[in-house]
């Protein structure tokens, strides 16, 4: 050891010697490592954490969007009470800004720097999307001076927002449309998603713009222009899926809805995985039975859970659990189907990003509002067709469900609920059901027989929940003056609608 310290002093010694007066050494600088780390190797960080950032905002929504409800009942303040307001932390707040956002901005610097279009183009997009999907939980937040250095930036309005979102995904796109020869190679080395086919990325990121545009058109009056984009994005779509390994042996390897990533160490408790303490909702189980004296089920209700161990199909209400007094005497967790090891909650399954099914039902519902109701009965039969095949539902059995009462059999018999509830099960899980909720305000127009949850507080005066909080451990504490401004410390700041939500013309 001694000798090897000698000989390090020595190599200093000597290189201070041969350095001139105006030359400097850095010792903190190896000059055989590079310094900053190339695009190729960025991306595959970024779109798997663009994976867990999904989820962070699902893991609560999918509760707020009647998919699933606690097993016990009033046991749990945000999921049975609709309480946000003794959280230590909001990890999804996280998720968008530092997991997802830091590193897109730095891999689009670097990008910049090696002249990568196509890295460019595709960190924009991921931002755009990273951007909508955080925007839509929590309103209004910083955009203009995000990154900028700012402990306490301005949050700018949702409006502005999503005004910066568009702007993201037409520089993206245009980015996409640019790529030379001299840009860094995207392959499936890199890119987790399309293997580095840049005609992909283009239609996913105008299937985020569908999305974009969507929400906000039935105020603006853009069905048209929407629908437009959706039929661009649907010309050469391919689902943007993030695929994990059939076996891995580390956390980082595992869907996080799948039956042994429920508390991961490096994860924030937040996220807690709480899908083995929960039970479908009655109004899950409903959506899904056909033919309720045969017990006849939608066949995907099989393939998104698992058989409980008395092989029944119960449902519980939202927030009650197995205290839902409608159930039947004597019954057990045992009889309700295993919402672990279905389609979307085993350790490999894949998760998605946006499926090509929820074009055709975004598509559906523009032709619906604009009074074309045989393309909207066409869009929706391609979409309800669309997700069975992708759970492998066999065609004898598709034609059964496609004839059954769950679908008008013509367009003629179509109603709204139709293709909101198509949607709905086409979404299982996703954060996007609840954004389509809260447009609709829970409406029964759009979702028939839905309800409001028996044990949400007294005090929430039967307002529907709207929005998650901000994180407690930074927004709170750094930047009190805009949490101010915004009236976000109120108890009942949850039940504030966003923006889009707050001008939707289908409530």
């Amino acid at each position: 050891m001694k000798k090897y310290i000698k000989s390090i002093l020595a190599l200093v010694i000597a290189a201070g010697t041969t350095v001139s007066c105006d030359d400097k050494l850095d010792i903190n600088v190896n000059p055989t490592q590079p310094v900053t780390t190339p695009s190729n190797l960025r991306l595959p960080a970024i779109i798997s954490n663009t994976a867990y950032h999904l989820y962070s905002h699902a893991r609560f929504s999918a509760y707020h969007s009647y998919y699933m409800t606690s097993r016990t009942g009033n046991s749990n303040a945000i999921i049975d009470n609709w309480n946000y307001n003794n959280i230590t932390r909001q990890g999804a707040w996280r998720w968008h800004y530092f997991d997802v956002g830091s590193n897109i901005m730095g891999m689009i610097d670097r990008a910049e720097q090696e002249g990568s279009n196509n890295y460019l183009g595709v960190g924009k997009i991921l931002l755009a999307f990273s951007y909508l999907t955080a925007t839509d939980s929590f309103g209004d937040m910083p955009f203009t001076e995000a990154y900028s250095g700012s402990y306490n930036p301005v949050y700018d309005s949702q409006e502005k927002v999503y005004e910066g979102i568009a702007t993201l995904l037409e520089e993206g796109l245009t980015a996409l449309g640019r790529v030379s020869s001299a840009a860094v190679r995207m392959d499936d080395k890199s890119d987790a998603i399309y293997g580095g086919n840049l005609e992909h990325w283009k239609s996913f990121g105008l299937a985020v713009k569908s999305r974009l545009q969507l929400h906000t058109a039935n105020f603006k009056g853009s069905n048209q222009e929407t629908l437009a984009t959706v039929n661009a994005a649907l010309a050469n779509y391919a689902d943007a899926i993030f695929k994990y390994p059939k076996e891995s042996s580390n956390a980082w390897g595992k869907n996080l809805w799948g039956e042994s990533a429920a508390q991961p160490e490096w994860q924030f408790a937040d996220i807690k995985n709480m899908v083995s303490t929960s039970v479908p909702t009655d109004f899950l189980i409903d959506a899904l039975t056909v033919d309720k004296a045969g017990n006849g089920y939608d066949p995907r209700l099989k393939v998104l859970t698992s058989p409980g161990k008395n092989n029944k199909y119960f449902g519980a209400k939202l927030s009650e659990g197995l205290r839902d007094t409608d159930l039947p005497t004597g019954t057990t967790a045992d009889d309700f189907p295993n919402l672990n090891l279905g389609y979307w909650t085993s350790d490999n399954s894949p998760y998605p990003f946006i499926l090509k099914e929820e074009l055709f039902f975004i598509k559906s519902e523009l032709h619906f509002h604009m009074n074309q109701t045989a393309q909207a009965y066409d869009a929706m039969i391609d979409g309800i067709k669309l997700n069975m095949s992708r759970m492998g539902i066999q065609e004898g059995e598709m034609l059964n469900y496609l004839s059954s009462a769950k679908v008008p059999s013509s367009s003629a018999d179509l109603k709204l609920a139709d293709i909101m509830m198509q949607k709905w099960i086409a979404l299982y899980l996703q954060s996007e059901s609840w954004v389509d909720m809260r447009r609709y305000n829970y409406s029964q127009n759009a979702y028939p027989n839905i309800y409001y949850p028996k044990n949400a507080l007294a005090e929430w005066g039967g307002k529907w929940i709207q929005r998650f909080p901000y994180d407690p451990q930074t927004e709170y504490i750094y930047n009190p003056r805009e949490i101010a401004r915004l009236g976000a410390e109120a108890r009942n700041w949850c039940f504030t609608p966003v923006w889009w939500a707050e001008n939707s013309s289908l409530k």
